[in-house]
């Protein structure tokens, strides 16, 4: 039996390699996205490895075992498809709905998801941009390149933001959606700021909001 800390550490491990497109994770990644020490970490790394979900290399990091991945997989599908089922259809905010989700995730049957799949059209991305496995576990591109990788004169459109209420609560301040279009006018490399503009408006993001934001250039 596994419970919930194990399969929210199963889930964070497939999240952090395939958003960055690396194998290997360190503990002390984990450690940050869950702010636990260093030992918690450790000692459910070393529960995960015995039930054969990980596996540890030491002191080069931790991957999924396949089945380790196939539980990671189910729990995105599920985290997901609950997202753009709480948004569409009960009008939560993108920034408000992922605490309910979370917990939805853990209760749910293969078959109440693909009726839920059904039910919403397939969807191949939640709100955040973040591609939805169906449920053979096959899954839409991921993007991986930031704002930062586009140069002065570049076009792009945005696909993908961190799931962080911060900034998702910031970019509802600044009118940013997903899928809107932008130009770069200017990089301040100095300052680490960068200035984009469309056909409604011209802003100025720092670094640190660009690095939390993907896009396609256009």
């Amino acid at each position: 039996m596994r419970n919930r800390a194990e399969e929210d550490y199963i889930k964070a491990i497939y999240e952090l390699t395939v958003e960055r497109n690396i194998e290997l994770i360190k503990t002390n990644e984990l450690s940050e996205r869950f702010n636990y020490t260093d030992q918690s970490v450790n000692e459910m790394i070393k529960r995960l490895d015995a039930k054969k979900l990980v596996t540890f290399y030491p002191y080069r990091g931790v991957e999924l075992t396949q089945k380790g991945k196939n539980i990671a997989i189910k729990m995105i599908r599920a985290h997901r498809l609950w997202e753009v089922f709480l948004t569409m259809k009960l009008g939560f905010s993108w920034e408000s709905v992922h605490e309910d989700a979370e917990m939805l995730e853990h209760a749910s049957s293969d078959e109440l998801l693909n009726k839920l799949d059904t039910y919403l059209g397939n969807p191949q991305y939640c709100q955040h941009g973040n591609p939805i496995p169906n449920f053979k576990g096959k899954s839409a591109q991921t993007y991986h390149d930031t704002m930062l990788e586009v140069k002065i004169g570049d076009s792009f459109e945005i696909v993908r933001v961190l799931d962080v209420k911060e900034l998702l609560i910031y970019l509802n301040e600044q009118k940013i959606r997903l899928y809107d279009q932008f130009l770069v006018i200017d990089k301040d490399e100095f300052n680490h700021l960068m200035t984009i503009e469309n056909k409604t408006q011209k802003l100025v993001l720092s670094y640190k909001t660009a690095k939390m934001i993907f896009i396609k250039k256009i």
